[in-house]
């Protein structure tokens, strides 16, 4: 409950200047958690108690009253007013007023938990919403996936044109992510330019999903800084609770040491964590594959991409045609033999133009034991001649 109130006032700051995207905020948060968010937020517009049969139609009430408000003054009206008009007059729950600006609302409980900076949450607030997402799992069985980005290059922003710029870009990052998040993810500034994201009930491959999405947005995003543009990306790693770890204080060194691989083999991309050193074996393998989607009526089509590149965790290759970012596809590798490929089934996670092509990236999902081996000996292989010939 502290969460959902949490978020509530996040949002209410968030919007305190487009209200009526609040109220449609908070349709979509009712369509998720249900009438318990009602007694919540008016408790936080009113400091009353309101029972949970009774709220969600007080709420109703409410916003149809700031409606019937606007329409006989013909002004917009500020929510607080109407919610003061509606006590006094309507409800008459309300003795003693008091009347509270949305933006300055619980002003004290809003910055001991968020940054600044950015609106988000901050690094103490990280730690206490892991420590509850943790036990909520184990006690419903259930997981969550944390995403921890980093702004790439961004010393190089704040050198070149000040670290005022700096603060404009990572405000602007954070409220893409905060736009792009879903309403019951935690987005928090962990620290510098880093953010991390708390997304429950989540597994790996669809947090992969929502962090590519992020991304793709962010690398497209233009910041105008002293009247130019320029295009900042950022590098994320991903780890999964309890399924890398199941203690709550080691997930974020999982994602982190993610980040860090995405960082080492170039930055602009996220990276799934994964313990095993092997994971990092990747080749340059050129040649035709086959490629279907599965769950579609379509035939294999061989010979629909090239490899552009290959690892233990999934694969790059081009395709004259764009599949849809979260497909699951099946891709046959002629690895070792034309007559014994190897298959592999994988999710859709990067889609780029290229050209008259499309990059198109995929993270696999079911991965054998011997697959693994298959690509290992091929890569020894690889470097076994290259050793030889020199």
């Amino acid at each position: 409950m502290e969460h959902l109130r949490a978020s509530l006032i996040q949002q209410l700051s968030f919007y305190s200047h487009n209200e009526d995207e609040f109220l449609r905020h908070v349709d979509h948060l009712a369509g998720t958690e249900g009438d318990r968010i009602y007694p919540v937020l008016l408790n936080i517009l009113t400091q009353l108690e309101f029972d949970y049969e009774e709220a969600p139609s007080i709420w109703r009430d409410l916003v149809l009253h700031r409606q019937q408000m606007m329409n006989a003054i013909h002004r917009p009206i500020n929510l607080t007013t109407a919610v003061c008009d509606y006590m006094l007059t309507v409800q008459k729950a309300l003795t003693q007023p008091k009347v509270v600006e949305l933006n300055l609302f619980e002003e004290t409980s809003h910055y001991s938990k968020c940054d600044r900076l950015t609106g988000l949450y901050n690094r103490n607030y990280l730690g206490e919403a892991l420590k509850s997402e943790a036990s909520r799992c184990r006690r419903y069985q259930t997981e969550f996936s944390l995403v921890f980005l980093d702004i790439d290059h961004f010393k190089f922003i704040n050198d070149t044109f000040g670290h005022l710029a700096g603060d404009q870009v990572l405000k602007s990052i954070a409220n893409l992510i905060q736009s792009e998040k879903r309403a019951e993810d935690i987005a928090a500034r962990f620290g510098g330019e880093e953010i991390v994201l708390i997304l429950p009930e989540t597994p790996k491959y669809n947090a992969l999903i929502i962090a590519e999405r992020i991304r793709h947005k962010i690398e497209y995003l233009d910041l105008k800084i002293k009247g130019e543009v320029i295009r900042a990306t950022v590098s994320g790693g991903v780890a999964t609770f309890p399924l890398d770890t199941d203690i709550e204080n080691e997930i974020l060194d999982c994602a982190d040491r993610a980040l860090y691989r995405a960082k080492y083999r170039g930055r602009n991309q996220i990276v799934l964590f994964s313990d095993d050193k092997r994971h990092d074996v990747r080749m340059d393998w050129v040649g035709p594959i086959k490629i279907q989607e599965l769950g579609k009526k379509t035939s294999l089509l061989p010979a629909l991409g090239r490899i552009k590149d290959l690892s233990l965790s999934g694969i790059l290759f081009e395709s004259d045609t764009p599949i849809d970012m979260g497909s699951r596809i099946q891709v046959e590798v002629p690895l070792l033999s034309e007559e014994q490929p190897l298959v592999v089934v994988g999710q859709v996670t990067r889609l780029q133009a290229s050209g008259s092509v499309y990059d198109v990236g995929a993270t696999f999902l079911h991965f054998g034991e011997q697959d693994r081996m298959a690509i290992t000996k091929h890569f020894t292989g690889l470097l076994q001649a290259s050793s030889s010939s020199h």
